[in-house]
């Protein structure tokens, strides 16, 4: 990870709701049960990942249009943002049934991202990964490529992990 701290610039002032040609914008927008998952929010939606790379692999879709977790910002709304996010997360994966304890959640890190729009992977069980992604694509280790949450709620100055690690589950 780099050492750079977040910019000054307020989220809201760098972002719009929808961005034109975003795929997950335009999922969001469509609004479709059949590829909405609950629990949802007025501030993000899930759905299934497309190119699983375990049993459960969910996308935690950022409502408003962010680029990625790196312009998150040191403020009360990003970090309840994050926060929530990951509750819900975790909701989804203790609603499949899921392992916590061997569940890895994080973000792609810029450059290394596909789409350029904010999303939490949600994946269970991290055990079933191929040796790739368990050791590279979605490894916080390597810590170019992929950043676990406390990475990022650390980074915007949000209080520590212990308050992410049973947060109130989401209905």
């Amino acid at each position: 990870m780099t050492g750079e701290s977040p910019t000054n610039t307020n989220i809201a002032e760098t972002t719009n709701t929808r961005v034109k040609n975003c795929i997950f914008c335009d999922l969001i927008a469509a609004n479709d049960p059949n590829t909405i998952l609950e629990p949802r929010s007025d501030q993000f939606v899930i759905i299934k990942d497309i190119k699983p790379v375990a049993t459960h692999h969910f996308l935690v879709l950022c409502d408003k249009h962010i680029k990625s977790a790196k312009s998150l910002q040191p403020n009360e709304q990003d970090c309840n943002l994050l926060k929530s996010m990951v509750a819900a997360a975790k909701q989804i994966l203790l609603n499949n049934g899921c392992d916590l304890n061997d569940t890895r959640m994080g973000f792609h890190w810029p450059p290394f991202y596909s789409i350029g729009h904010m999303h939490l992977h949600a994946i269970s069980p991290a055990s079933s990964m191929s040796v790739f992604n368990r050791l590279v694509a979605f490894n916080p280790s390597f810590s170019y490529v992929f950043v676990d949450v406390d990475y990022v709620l650390k980074r915007i100055g949000c209080k520590d992990k212990n308050e992410t690690e049973n947060p109130p589950s989401v209905t």
